[in-house]
């Protein structure tokens, strides 16, 4: 008889087979029911002790269905589809796979701004069109002594500072949850998020959504940033409002916006973003290396096996449901990790 029952409701890649090897080699019995209609899943996930889901919404409701669950983990870095606070309730573990892509990202944050400076996208739509243009039909600028700002210095935000630093760059950051020292031994400068937005000629977000960061980018924050300004967006399409952005970049005050998340996934096929001009678009596929996929999958395989086994994750979104088991005392989380505790720390003293 199997120590334990791990199941995936739903994930969507092309294989399970290395969290089935993982599992299985612990003596727990796996089961991927994501081919399964989705009430079939649930109904044996109701009885599973580790839970691995990627894109469903587990709200309150489905959570109470989980009457032996230890612990939830996602296939990502963020979980907002995943009702956290009802989980801590549950006594649920809430994990995740926080270090899986940082590379992938942040390269992919600096590809998007590169494609956006040297307007790349428009030129080889122009070549494959046939034209040869000697005179540049859109403003291209140098990038040596401009400013780049980036919003949220967590791993990921982080990742993108060190790539850029040697450019001949002044770099800007704000996020309330990181010491100022840490920020200056990245090169950058911390200012306020008022401040990065009217100085910066490039806007690159880092953020998680939250309450706090849903529409970060709006009318508003897009009347603050310079006129002729590039956004680049790697992290929530919630951070961002595409409205606003659209209107913003149709008025000329946003040059051009490189976005791989979008608040409604998958893009509408008649989204105006899917034609615009001076957007440079991709397919939430920042995350995604052959490396990165398979280290994805391992990560979360490991969190399940190391919680169902008795012990403790390395990486949690819900550090107060340690307190709740009584046992935050006994997690010992790794150095890099130890940073984002304290941010959730604030985070949550923050908001009571």
């Amino acid at each position: 008889m199997a120590d334990f029952r791990a199941v995936i409701i739903e994930h969507g890649y092309k294989t399970s087979k290395y969290e089935r090897e993982i599992i299985t080699a612990a003596g727990g019995e796996f089961i991927d029911a994501s081919d399964r209609p989705l009430e079939d899943a649930l109904r044996i996930a109701e009885t599973a002790d580790g839970i691995m889901v990627r894109r469903l919404e587990v709200t309150r409701g489905l959570i109470k269905r989980f009457s032996r669950c230890r612990i939830i983990t996602r296939y990502g870095v963020g979980t907002d589809n995943v009702d956290v606070e009802a989980a801590t309730e549950s006594g649920i573990i809430v994990g995740h796979a926080p270090l899986y892509a940082t590379d992938e990202v942040s390269v992919h944050a600096v590809s998007l701004l590169l494609a956006c400076v040297r307007d790349l996208v428009g030129t080889h739509k122009r070549l494959e069109a046939g034209t040869w243009d000697v005179e540049r039909p859109v403003r291209i600028c140098r990038m040596a002594g401009r400013t780049i700002g980036i919003v949220g210095l967590g791993h990921i935000g982080q990742a993108v500072a060190g790539k850029l630093s040697g450019w001949g760059l002044r770099l800007l950051a704000t996020d309330p949850f990181v010491e100022s020292e840490r920020v200056e031994k990245l090169g950058a400068s911390l200012v306020a998020f008022e401040d990065l937005l009217a100085e910066s000629d490039c806007v690159s977000l880092h953020v998680p959504l939250l309450p706090e960061t849903r529409h970060l980018i709006n009318k508003a924050s897009l009347r603050k940033m310079k006129t002729g300004a590039i956004l680049v967006n790697t992290a929530r399409g919630g951070v961002v409002d595409t409205r606003d952005l659209l209107a913003s970049l149709d008025s000329g005050k946003i040059a051009c916006a490189g976005l791989d998340v979008f608040e409604e996934e998958p893009l509408p096929v008649d989204s105006p973003l899917r034609k615009h001009p001076r957007v440079v678009l991709t397919d939430h596929m920042a995350w995604y290396s052959e490396e990165s996929q398979v280290q994805l999958q391992t990560t979360v395989a490991e969190e399940i096996v190391r919680v169902c086994r008795g012990g403790l994750p390395l990486s949690l979104m819900n550090p107060d449901v340690l307190q709740k088991l009584g046992r935050f005392a006994e997690w010992t989380p790794p150095d890099h990790l130890r940073w984002q505790l304290k941010r959730l720390a604030k985070l949550h003293k923050m908001h009571g």
